[in-house]
C-alpha cells in the first residue's frame, strides 16, 4: 500500500469517486441505493472543504470520510430495523408499543458525526481569510 504524502490532494469530484469506492468495497456485497450514496458522499465532501476552508481535498481524509458514510449507512440500516419492531404489545385490551428510541432523526446524528471528525479534519483545515473560501474566488 503506497504512503500518502502530505501533497497528495485530489478535486472534490476525485474525491467524492474515490469515497464512493472505498465505500463499495467496505461494504462488500451489502445493497446500496447508489444514488443515496452518492448524494451523502457529495454533502460531506463539500462539508469538508466548507470546514477546512480548501479548493483540494487531501486524500488521507477519503478514509476518514469511508469511515463516517459506512457509520451513518449502518446507522440508518439499524435505526429502519429497529423501527419496524415492536418494543411491547399486550394481549388483553390490545395495547401496543413501538421502539421510538430508533426514530432519533439522522440529521441530529449527521451533526454529531461530523462534530466527531473535526480533530482530524483540523490538521487539514486552512486559516480562512478573504480569496481563500471555495466560494470567494479572485
Amino acid at each position: 500500500m503506497p504512503i500518502l504524502k502530505g501533497g497528495d490532494n485530489l478535486t472534490p469530484s476525485e474525491a467524492i469517486l474515490e469515497i464512493i469506492a472505498k465505500v463499495k468495497t467496505i461494504r462488500g456485497d451489502t445493497e446500496i441505493d447508489e444514488a443515496v450514496l452518492g448524494i451523502y458522499v457529495e454533502k460531506l465532501v463539500n462539508d469538508v472543504l466548507d470546514y477546512c476552508h480548501r479548493h483540494d481535498f487531501p486524500r488521507a481524509l477519503t478514509f476518514t470520510c469511508m469511515d463516517l458514510i459506512n457509520k451513518r449507512i449502518g446507522d440508518e440500516q439499524t435505526a429502519a430495523e429497529g423501527a419496524a419492531q415492536l418494543k411491547n404489545i399486550e394481549a388483553g385490551d390490545t395495547k401496543f408499543e413501538f421502539n421510538v428510541a430508533a426514530a432519533i432523526s439522522s440529521g441530529v446524528l449527521n451533526d454529531l458525526d461530523f462534530d466527531s471528525i473535526k480533530p482530524k479534519l483540523n490538521l487539514y483545515r486552512k486559516i480562512a481569510g478573504f480569496g481563500s473560501c471555495r466560494h470567494h474566488h479572485n
